[in-house]
């Protein structure tokens, strides 16, 4: 009875895997990486934030 349990949920994992479709597309995804893209660039203006700037190593 577990065998053909676990052979039920897998063919029943298959099926869920292929039939749900992405809600995104292409032009969606694309948008998003700009989008990115463009608060890593203002993130990383060129100034440094680290705290060790001026203090001795030793």
């Amino acid at each position: 009875m577990k065998r053909a349990l676990s052979i039920f949920a897998l063919a029943l994992l298959t099926v869920g895997m292929f039939s749900c479709e992405p809600e995104t597309d292409v032009q969606d995804t694309e948008a998003m990486i700009k989008t990115l893209k463009l608060d890593q660039d203002q993130a990383t203006d060129g100034k440094h934030s680290d705290g060790d700037e001026g203090r001795g190593n030793g």
